[in-house]
C-alpha cells in the first residue's frame, strides 16, 4: 500500500516576510547598535541635554544604522527587494513612502528604509508610554525612588514584551485600551515630546506588581477581549523572539537603553 506523503503546510506571505526580511534585518540593526561607538557617546553626553532632547539624539541614531547598512547587510538589496515586491500587499505601508506597482529595486528599498525607520520610532514611543506611565505608577503607587525605581523598571520586561505579540489591528485596539484614547499612535504625528508631556498615559489601575519586596516587577493588568477578527496571522515582533548572547530577548536590551537615558537625563531620581 502506498503511503501519503505529507507536505508542509505552505508558509503565509507575512511568515515570509518576518522569515526573509524581518527577522534578519532585526538581529543586524541591534548587532550595529551594540557596535555603535555614537551609542555611548551618547549616554556620555546625556547630562548636557534635557530628555527629549536625548531620546531625539537616540532616534537619530537609531535611523542612521538603518540607513547606514542594516537593512543591507542582512542580504542582497535585490533579494529583499524581490521578497518585497513578492509580497507588496501584505505590508503595511500606511502613512509611508508606498511604492508603486512597477516600483525598481531601489525604490523599493527606499520606502522598505522608510518604513523601518519609522517603525523604529514607532516602537520606541509605545515602549516609552509604557516606561513613563509605569515610573508614575512606581512611584505613586509604590513609593519608589532613585536606584530602587530604577532596578524595579529594569526587572518590568513584561511590559514592552505584552506589546511584542500582536497583529497590527490587535497592537492599534491594545494601546487605545491602555491609554484611554480612541487616536491611533502613529510617528511621526506622535513624537517624543508627545510622550514626555504626557500627551499619552497609562492609568494605574491598568498595572499591578508581583514579586516579593526587593525584587518586585510591574506588568499589565488582564486585559478584555478583543473580539477581532484578524485575516493575516498574528507575529510575534522579532525583537521579542530573538535572543542575545546572554539568552534574553532583544527587546530587554532596547528596554534597558531607554531606562539608561532615562537615568542620564536625571529623570529617575
Amino acid at each position: 500500500m502506498e503511503m501519503a506523503v505529507l507536505h508542509p503546510a505552505a508558509k503565509h506571505p507575512k511568515e515570509v516576510l518576518y522569515d526573509e526580511v524581518y527577522d534578519p534585518l532585526v538581529r543586524a540593526w541591534f548587532q550595529d547598535l551594540n557596535a555603535s561607538q555614537q551609542l555611548a557617546k551618547l549616554l556620555r553626553e546625556a547630562p548636557d541635554h534635557d530628555l527629549v532632547e536625548n531620546l531625539e539624539r537616540f532616534n537619530t541614531l537609531f535611523h542612521e544604522l538603518v540607513e547606514n547598512g542594516s537593512v543591507d547587510t542582512t542580504a542582497t538589496s535585490a533579494e529583499v527587494a524581490r521578497t518585497l515586491g513578492e509580497n507588496r500587499e501584505y505590508m503595511l505601508w500606511e502613512d509611508q513612502m508606498t511604492p508603486g506597482p512597477d516600483a525598481t529595486t531601489e525604490e523599493l528599498m527606499a520606502s522598505f528604509r522608510h518604513k523601518i525607520k519609522r517603525n523604529i520610532s514607532l516602537a520606541a514611543i509605545e515602549a516609552l508610554i509604557c516606561l513613563e506611565s509605569a515610573i508614575r505608577y512606581a512611584r505613586e503607587a509604590l513609593g519608589l525612588t532613585g536606584a530602587e525605581l530604577a532596578a524595579t523598571l529594569r526587572r518590568s520586561t513584561m511590559l514592552p514584551a505584552s506589546l511584542a505579540a500582536l497583529h497590527d489591528e490587535r497592537e492599534k485596539v491594545r494601546m487605545q485600551y491602555l491609554t484611554g484614547t480612541a487616536e491611533e499612535i502613529m510617528y511621526p504625528a506622535v513624537d517624543y515630546a508627545d510622550v514626555v508631556a504626557g500627551r499619552f498615559r497609562i492609568d494605574d489601575d491598568k498595572f499591578m506588581t508581583i514579586g516579593l519586596p526587593g525584587q518586585q516587577r510591574i506588568r499589565f493588568r488582564k486585559p478584555p477581549p478583543d473580539n477581532l477578527v484578524l485575516d493575516s496571522p498574528t507575529m510575534m515582533c522579532p525583537a521579542q523572539r530573538l535572543n542575545n548572547e546572554h539568552d534574553e530577548p532583544l527587546n530587554n536590551q532596547f528596554w534597558d537603553l531607554l531606562i539608561d537615558i532615562y537615568q542620564a537625563s536625571d529623570r529617575l531620581a
